[in-house]
């Protein structure tokens, strides 16, 4: 009995061993995990550079904008006929400019399939483009902001894209609807010895660095046989592209470095280097007219610049006096009020001023000058004197006032002060009449008295 447990035993252990042992050589047999690529920087002559210091300029200025970009016409999916065809495109929030020798401002990028790139600076909106006849088959219009530099805007909105067809759809020929889609981005310009941008478009691929382990793509750039990976979608600028072609290709990959969604994101590109002028955002700093023609924003020009006249009224001494009106005065006196019954100087400024008297024919009615306190200054006013033949209005009458007789009509005038060498001009206040009105001069005038004087 007991032998025979010790049998069963035996048994059971050569069972298990057998079983641990096949599924040791089954393990054995599995694939390994490829290592997941992690990104890496240019080598080789390749040197990562800032941008030039007007790209940064135009970025803080155009930072506010939230481009939105939308194909009106023709429709998605639409089977156009033989011929020309008119693409309708509206851009919002958005300028579109040509500062003709500084380059292109902030435009619109047209990429059909693999052709050349179409940049359009026109600001007639909504956008009419006419476009060359499509080949048989299916394609893909991309339509996208662009900076000045050629940087294609990535934040949701500043782009769309479209596929058409002429004679017959081509499915094949088309990455499935949702795929990640590899669109390169050409710079706008490239010269010799400045930095070179490289730029893409990733559409339909999901976003990454939001948390661990979500990375599902990779962007080989390899320049000129030196390759180097990404996984961020931010442009690059390079140093150390030599002169004249220069062979640039782009591959979008996964995680482990096979590639995704082949062969539509596979894309070569020549990328020549002549030593044009610079434009304006490869310079180190742009002046301030410089970045306002480059945003699209008028400046003025050198006649607009300078402040266009007003319509002054000319100089008094250049108007010709109309018929009746009074002699004008000089440009640097100021027309004079009526004059007032000057108080007495003893008197306080606010007493009213007294009323005057019946007015007398003849020169005993003038009273006399109020007794001089301070040395007489001299006189900068000039004075209008009224006609002769016509009697001066007073400034002030008494309501109980007799009416003057027709004896009375002739104003009540002082002497003339006589001005001699050794004395100074009278003041003002001293031809003034007690009534308000000025002391009118003999017949002759104080000026024929002043030649007569000097004749002698």
């Amino acid at each position: 009995m007991l032998a025979a447990a010790l049998r069963g035993l035996t048994a059971l252990m050569l069972v298990v061993m057998t079983l641990l042992s096949t599924g040791c050589q089954g393990q054995s047999h599995l694939p390994s995990p490829e290592p997941v690529l992690g990104p890496s920087q240019p080598s080789g002559n390749l040197q990562e550079v800032a941008p030039p210091g007007a790209v940064l300029q135009l970025q803080t200025r155009l930072a506010g904008h939230r481009p939105r970009v939308t194909i009106q016409a023709p429709a998605n999916g639409s089977l156009l006929p033989a011929g020309p065809w008119e693409l309708t495109v509206s851009v919002e929030d958005w300028p579109l400019a040509d500062a003709g020798p500084l380059g292109i401002g902030p435009h619109l990028v047209l990429q059909l399939d693999g052709e050349p790139a179409i940049r359009v600076t026109s600001n007639t909106l909504p956008i009419k483009v006419s476009m060359p006849q499509l080949g048989p088959g299916s394609h893909r219009l991309t339509a996208y902001a662009a900076f000045p530099w050629g940087e294609a805007l990535k934040q949701p909105g500043a782009s769309q894209q479209i596929t058409l067809h002429r004679v017959a759809p081509n499915p094949l020929s088309l990455p499935a609807e949702g795929s990640p889609q590899l669109i390169p981005v050409p710079a706008a310009r490239a010269s010799s010895g400045q930095p070179v941008l490289i730029d893409w478009l990733l559409l339909g691929a999901p976003l990454q660095h939001l948390r661990d382990g979500d990375d599902s793509w990779r962007l080989r750039v390899t320049v000129n046989g030196d390759s180097f990976l990404l996984d961020r979608q931010a442009p690059l600028w390079l140093q150390g592209l030599h002169n004249g072609s220069n062979a640039i290709v782009l591959e979008l990959l996964d995680q482990v470095g096979q590639p995704l969604n082949p062969p539509f994101n596979s894309v070569v590109q020549e990328l020549e280097l002549t030593a044009d002028p610079l434009r304006g955002w490869q310079l180190g700093q742009l002046a301030d007219d410089d970045l306002q023609r480059l945003l699209g924003v008028a400046t003025a020009g050198p006649a607009e610049l300078e402040p266009s006249p007003s319509p002054a009224t000319p100089a008094a001494e250049n108007l010709p006096a109309p018929p009746g009106s009074e002699p004008a005065l000089p440009v640097e006196a100021a027309p004079l009020p009526p004059l007032a019954p000057p108080a007495s100087l003893d008197s306080p400024a606010s007493s009213p001023p007294e009323e005057p008297a019946a007015q007398q024919p003849g020169p005993a009615a003038a009273s006399p000058a109020a007794p001089i306190t301070e040395p007489a200054q001299p006189m900068s006013l000039p004075l209008t004197a009224a006609p002769p033949d016509q009697p001066p209005t007073p400034a002030t009458t008494s309501a109980s006032a007799p009416e003057p007789s027709a004896e009375a009509s002739e104003p009540a005038t002082a002497p003339w002060p006589e001005a001699s060498l050794d004395q100074a001009p009278p003041r003002p206040r001293d031809l003034v009449n007690p009534d308000g009105t000025l002391v009118m001069p003999p017949s002759e005038g104080p000026l024929g008295r002043l030649r007569a004087r000097f004749a002698r």
